[in-house]
């Protein structure tokens, strides 16, 4: 059986970069799975670091 994950994109590309740049900077280990997020995941992640 195979699953289909939806994938919510809403942010435009410069808003999506400021906040991978914030992310990164406080925890560049993420540097590869960041990319794999979606722009709600990357909120909410960013929701629990601040």
């Amino acid at each position: 059986m195979k699953t289909i994950v939806v994938k919510k994109y809403f942010l435009d590309i410069n808003e999506r970069e400021q906040l991978e740049k914030e992310m990164l900077e406080k925890h560049p280990e993420l540097a590869e799975t960041i990319l794999e997020w979606d722009d709600e995941e990357l909120l909410e992640r960013i929701k629990h670091n601040r």
